[in-house]
């Protein structure tokens, strides 16, 4: 199994930590894509936006070469974020019911204040 890709908290964080190198001078991408064992086209699609993650040991070298916790710029991202369908949609399963009762009342989908019933009484 490949192992996680982090994710970039934010392009401009990195600019911002690039720019305040632990070294005293702004490291350049060409500067930092040497330390950190990469390609200048990476570490400029990562400030841009254009690619969001990096492998770990990709992110763990770049960390290194500003001085920072790896942490502070990557993140592993979920799978599946929580209230996301696999379908493309970021509703959560609350609305989708209440959408597809929606000639139902609140009390019916278990909204209200009063005793809980049985849904059906058997004769």
């Amino acid at each position: 199994m490949t192992p996680a890709r982090l994710q970039l908290t934010d392009g401009k964080l990195l600019r911002l930590l690039m720019r305040w190198a632990p070294t005293g001078s702004p490291l350049t991408i060409r500067d930092l894509a040497l330390q950190a064992g990469t390609s200048k086209s990476k570490i400029h699609a990562l400030i841009s936006g254009e690619r969001a993650t990096v492998t770990p040991d990709v992110a763990t070298r770049i960390a290194r070469a500003l001085g920072v916790h790896e942490r502070a710029l990557f993140f592993e991202s979920l799978s599946t974020p929580m209230g996301t369908d696999t379908t493309g949609g970021d509703r959560h399963d609350h609305e989708r019911t209440l959408d597809a009762y929606a000639d139902r009342g609140s009390q019916e989908l278990g909204g209200h204040d009063g005793p809980i019933g049985p849904y059906r009484c058997r004769p």
